[in-house]
């Protein structure tokens, strides 16, 4: 059999290739601008951490003086002034200063100077220490009455000495949605050079896949060819044994019977016993000229580039019909079928046959081939003693495996329905091309 042309193969691996690599690169795209996202904002809490710790450093520790401890009101003015104009752009939105017991020295809230409040032991561990913790802070806390009317703030805490080397705690804080949209920025920033990296080397990719899907098409291409001159040298091979039998041993073994018959006439009346010797030689030469005459039709099968399928199988029907079976043949006009295709009907028929013949017991058998959109289906129906499909008979029956290997070969089905008692039913279903779609239903019965 002459597969389809590997080319609909080769495009849909290329197909699928793309597929794959364009879920590849959605995939990676997500996954990077998710990592992009969260290193971006890392990086802005990061740079929350040190717009703090420069603030600290340059703006608030050189006004943490023993006055501002006490309170004194020229000290807070002079730092609040300082603060202030540093509040102005808007990149802070809280500034505190903390004593280690508590005790708020300076706010830019001034309600808030001189209440104290009970500190986390992780912001009083900061005392004395060069450690920043920045985190979105929850506002959940008394000291945050003033904070409320804003969703969400970035909070940093980290401990500053003052003039007099005492430590004091400064807490900032920065609105969480303009570090969110710096975080965006900077992944939307990264994620296309990513995804421009992965492109790239999915461009680079695909003249090597496409280099490897033509070494492949053209070894099936190959493979193709070297099969079909098999095929060929097989069906020259069989050609040759069929006329060898035609020729030589069916005309010998014929002319043997005619020998025997009139063998049989010249024989006086008293040699009775042996007449019915010659008769049976003669039953018997003719019983295996009709053996060798099948056997020559199931070596070498009709032609079927000139036969037509629907005589062709009734061809194959004849032996049944001689033994007493009806046998009903119907089939559509085939002669647009491919002859690929014609060809393994006629096999699968003749499989079909031959194993009612053999095991199915059967007196009425109805083969039938039929196309419907784009496929053609042959069916076998036998009204035989059937098997348990469970357990079938013969389960390493050569001829249905191969059968069905050269149906698969084709992309086709096999299928066996029987059951004990109510016979069996083989369906065979080829495709066929946009060419052999559509086909004029004739009703060729006997």
């Amino acid at each position: 059999m002459r597969r389809s042309t590997p080319r609909p193969e080769l495009r849909r691996a290329v197909r699928y290739f793309l597929c794959l690599n364009a879920l590849a690169i959605i995939g990676v795209a997500v996954a990077v601008s998710l990592a992009s996202v969260h290193l971006a904002r890392e990086q802005a809490v990061h740079f929350a951490e040190h717009s703090a710790r420069g603030m600290a450093e340059w703006l608030i520790s050189p006004h943490c003086t023993p006055r501002l401890r006490a309170g004194d009101p020229a000290a807070l003015r002079a730092l609040d002034e300082a603060v202030r104009a540093r509040m102005r752009d808007g990149s802070v939105v809280r500034v505190k200063v903390w004593s280690v017991d508590g005790r708020v020295l300076y706010s830019d809230q001034a309600e808030l100077i001189g209440r104290r409040y009970e500190l986390a032991a992780e912001d009083r561990a900061l005392a004395g220490t060069n450690r920043v913790t920045a985190a979105i802070s929850e506002l959940d806390r008394a000291e945050h009455e003033y904070e409320q009317q804003v969703e969400r703030l970035v909070e940093v805490y980290l401990s500053l000495s003052g003039t007099d080397g005492e430590p004091v705690l400064f807490e900032a804080y920065f609105p969480a949605d303009r570090l969110e949209d710096d975080a965006r920025y900077i992944g939307w920033r990264l994620a296309p050079l990513a995804l421009l990296a992965i492109v790239v080397l999915q461009l680079f990719q695909l003249p090597l896949a496409l280099a490897l899907a033509r070494r492949l098409d053209h070894a099936h291409r190959e493979r193709g060819r070297l099969l079909e001159h098999a095929i060929a040298a097989s069906e020259l091979e069989r050609r040759r044994i069929a006329r060898d039998l035609h020729d030589e041993v069916i005309q010998d073994l014929a002319g043997v019977g005619y020998s025997l018959g009139a063998v049989e006439l010249h024989l006086s009346g008293g040699g009775e016993r042996l007449r019915e010797t010659v008769r049976r030689l003669s039953a018997t030469v003719q019983r295996d000229v009709r053996a060798l005459r099948r056997a020559m039709v199931d070596i070498h099968p009709p032609d079927l580039s000139v036969t037509r399928l629907p005589t062709a199988l009734n061809e194959l029907a004849e032996p049944m019909r001689a033994t007493g079976k009806v046998c009903h043949v119907q089939v559509v006009e085939t002669s647009e079928l491919p002859v690929n295709v014609r060809q393994l009907l006629y096999r699968s028929a003749r499989e079909a046959l031959r194993n009612i013949d053999k095991h199915a017991h059967a007196d009425r058998i109805d083969l039938t081939v039929e196309t419907f959109g784009d496929q053609v289906r042959l069916t076998v129906d036998d009204n035989g003693v059937g098997f348990d499909a469970a357990d079938p008979p013969q389960p390493d029956h050569l001829g249905m495996r191969l059968l069905g290997e050269a149906v698969r070969e084709v992309r086709g089905t096999l299928s066996v329905t029987s059951a004990p008692g109510v016979g069996t039913v083989v369906t065979v279903v080829l495709p066929l091309d946009d060419s052999g779609q559509q086909r004029r239903w004739v009703p060729w019965r006997r």
